[in-house]
């Protein structure tokens, strides 16, 4: 208990006291039992460093029941299992709060690169695959394997090397390309249909706000959009171990104001970190207070349907995310790519090595010139290998990854911005039959396009458009 004053984590001290009050109390005068926990802070964050048990066994033989055995060893296996959800919310290699808002500050700066010219583009180290295949293994095996045979092409190299050809290699390669470039299409189809279900959760939110400021009394709108918001930023934490629930839905909430206290102390209850849970919590409040709102006269039935539809189409969205969580690219189909990259970059490398020449056909020239085509031929499989693995999972901490935050902070900003909207002035008939008196004549409901030729042609029009005026006007 005292462990869990001092962590300060709502969520690990209730359970602790449900553990201690309600299945330990009756065994606590029996056995010696201690719990030793160290905290270390690490940027504001407290970090579980161990936990240790002890049950004095001896003690619990000779003075208690069988009955009591069984209630001690099933409090032991709480606390354990109570230690580990501590240290799946509590991790040394999570981000912090600031470690997540540097990431999204970086990621929404390299959107902004793909318009730059060409050369500037290739300046830039950050965000780009040469970071990456800088610290590929395999890029540097191969490398390493050519090195090693052009030395020894130089030293002496048995008399058929000459011979061998690079036609097989060059099939292999063949084969290997097509599977990369599926593999690559497959996981850019996922990554763009991602993009759409998370901005299609975004949509969902705009049309409820919507509405709310049309229909609903303030407070019932102000309240169905927080839930709304809540249920979109809850649902990304259980999608990846980034963005978690201590790092961040609680800053969100704090910052945002998503839930209240009350409401907060209820959330506690359901483990983010395990899934959508939470997400769905949130989905069937927004459709409570939908119903309320029907039973108070506040809106009517087909009102309310729309509203239970924009809803669940949110639920869906959050749903597809889910889905494609639950079933990535098929592991045998990674894997096959990565046994023929593995093997096929190393032959390559000989292979190109052994064509680069031997004993009296040995120059510089053709040893730096087969070792930038073993070099662009790794760049080419290991870089494509890598883009499909990155963007068939985007809901990480790469800066290739989807903006996540972004996407919850403009959200809430612009949800709450349109219940903030008001009409500029009450309706006037006057003043629009004014408008609509001073405005450019329509023309008549029996008059074709051709009354507007004269006005929307220019004098100076092409020839070739003199005879046919309206396709002339459509191509403008």
């Amino acid at each position: 208990v005292s462990f869990a004053h001092k962590l300060d984590h709502p969520y690990f001290l209730l359970k602790v006291e449900d553990i201690i009050q309600k299945r330990t109390r009756n065994i606590l005068s029996s056995v010696g039992y201690a719990c030793t926990l160290a905290i270390s802070e690490k940027e504001g964050s407290a970090s579980l460093k161990s936990t240790t048990v002890r049950i004095s066994t001896a003690k619990l033989n000779r003075e208690m029941s069988s009955r009591a055995k069984s209630v001690a060893k099933s409090s032991v296996k709480n606390v354990k299992r109570v230690t580990k959800s501590v240290k799946r919310l509590i991790r040394d290699d999570a981000h912090t709060w600031k470690e997540l808002q540097t990431i999204e500050k970086r990621r929404r700066g390299i959107l902004l690169r793909t318009e730059l010219p060409s050369w500037r583009i290739l300046t830039y180290w950050d965000g780009t695959c040469l970071r990456v295949l800088a610290t590929d293994p395999l890029m540097w095996f191969t490398m390493i394997i050519y090195v090693i045979v052009r030395v020894q092409a130089r030293v002496g190299m048995p008399d058929y090397a000459s011979d061998i050809s690079a036609g097989d290699i060059g099939v292999i390669g063949a084969f290997l390309s097509f599977f990369l470039v599926f593999f690559v299409v497959q996981s850019n189809n996922r990554y763009n249909a991602l993009y759409n279900a998370s901005m299609g959760c975004k949509g969902r939110i705009f049309d409820v706000a919507s509405l709310c400021r049309a229909i609903l009394p303030r407070e019932h709108g102000l309240r169905l959009v927080r839930y709304m918001n809540a249920a979109y930023a809850a649902g990304f934490v259980g999608l990846s171990s980034t963005y978690s629930s201590v790092n961040f839905f609680e800053e969100l909430n704090k910052n945002n104001k998503f839930l209240t206290d009350t409401e907060y102390k209820r959330f506690l209850e359901i483990d983010m970190n395990l899934g959508g849970s939470s997400n769905r919590e949130l989905i069937a409040w927004c459709l409570l207070d939908i119903e309320t709102a029907k039973k108070a006269g506040l809106i009517d039935v087909r009102t309310a349907i729309e509203f239970r539809d924009q809803i669940l189409k949110l639920r869906a969205s959050m749903g597809t995310l889910y889905n494609y969580l639950d079933q990535p690219i098929s592991f045998f189909y990674v894997h096959f790519i990565c046994l023929l990259s593995a093997l096929y970059l190393p032959l390559f490398a000989v292979s190109q090595a052994y064509n680069a020449g031997t004993g009296d056909d040995v120059y510089w020239t053709a040893d730096l010139l087969a070792g930038l085509i073993v070099f662009l031929q790794s760049v080419f499989v290991i870089g494509l290998r890598i883009l499909g693995q990155k963007m068939s999972d985007p809901f990480g901490d790469d800066l290739e990854d989807l903006s996540v935050m972004h996407y919850i902070n403009f959200t809430w900003m612009q949800s709450n911005r349109i219940l903030q909207s008001s009409a500029p002035s009450e309706l006037d008939a006057a003043e629009e039959e004014e408008i609509f008196r001073t405005s450019k004549s329509i023309g008549g409901a029996w008059q074709g396009d051709e009354i507007f030729e004269s006005e929307i042609l220019p004098e100076d029009e092409p020839e070739e458009f003199k005879d046919a005026p309206s396709i002339y006007c459509a191509v403008q």
